[in-house]
C-alpha cells in the first residue's frame, strides 16, 4: 500500500495528496491516511515540502469532511437505508456511531479523524445529527489539523532523524514506522464503536 501510495505522489504531488484525502473524507473509502503518512516521509527526504503537505491534506480533508456534512444534512438516513449495507454500514451500525455523537458531540468530531471508520463518516454522521455547522466546522477543522500534524508531521521528523544517523537507502525502516503510525489510528476503533454490539451477541444467542 505505501509502494503505491509513494508511487503515485512522487508523480503527481500534492494534488493527488489533496484528491485522496479528499474523496476519503466525503465517506469513500480511499487510503487518505496512508498518503498523509507517505507524504511525511517523502517530504523528510526532501522530494515533497513539508509545510505544502500539511496544507493540502488539512485542506483536503476539512473540504471533504464539509461536503459530507451537507449530503448527510440533505439526504441523511436516506442513503444508509438504501446503500449503507452494501458497504458494511448497516442501519445497526449506523445507529451505534450516531450515539457515540449524541452522547459525545462536538468531542467526537475532534478525534474522528483518528478513528478509522469515523475518519470516513465524520461529516456525513453530524450533518445527519443536524449539529450546527459552525460549531462542526470549527471542532472538524482543528482534528484535521491534529490529524494532519501527528501523522503527517510525525513521518517527516521520523525520517529527518532516522536521516541524521544513516547515510544508505532506509526506505524499509522508513515503512516500519509509517505502518506503525497507522495502526495507531486503528486500534480500538471496532471495540470503541461497536462495543454495544458485541455486548449484544450473547442475548441475541440465548
Amino acid at each position: 500500500m505505501y509502494d503505491t501510495a509513494l508511487f503515485y505522489l512522487e508523480h503527481y504531488g500534492y494534488s493527488v495528496l489533496f484528491g485522496i484525502v479528499f474523496l476519503e473524507s466525503t465517506g469513500i473509502p480511499l487510503p487518505g491516511e496512508s498518503l498523509v503518512i507517505a507524504s511525511g516521509i517523502l517530504a523528510g527526504q526532501g522530494t515533497l515540502g513539508i509545510g505544502w503537505v500539511l496544507f493540502f491534506a488539512w485542506l483536503g480533508s476539512t473540504l471533504g469532511d464539509n461536503l459530507g456534512y451537507f449530503v448527510g444534512h440533505r439526504y441523511g438516513r436516506k442513503l444508509v437505508v438504501r446503500y449503507g449495507a452494501k458497504v458494511g454500514l448497516t442501519e445497526e451500525r449506523f445507529e451505534l456511531v450516531e450515539e457515540r455523537y449524541r452522547r459525545s458531540g462536538p468531542a467526537l468530531v475532534l478525534i474522528a479523524r483518528f478513528i478509522l471508520i469515523l475518519r470516513q463518516l465524520n461529516g456525513f454522521v453530524a450533518g445527519t445529527m443536524r449539529m450546527h455547522w459552525i460549531r462542526f466546522g470549527l471542532y472538524n477543522a482543528i482534528g484535521a489539523a491534529l490529524w494532519v500534524g501527528g501523522y503527517a508531521l510525525g513521518a517527516y521528523l521520523f525520517g529527518q532523524a532516522l536521516q541524521s544517523f544513516f547515510e544508505r537507502d532506509i526506505t524499509w525502516i522508513l515503512m516500519l514506522g509509517a505502518l506503525a503510525l497507522a495502526l495507531t489510528g486503528c486500534i480500538g476503533t471496532f471495540r470503541y464503536l461497536f462495543a454495544a454490539e458485541r455486548k449484544r451477541e450473547p442475548a441475541d444467542g440465548r
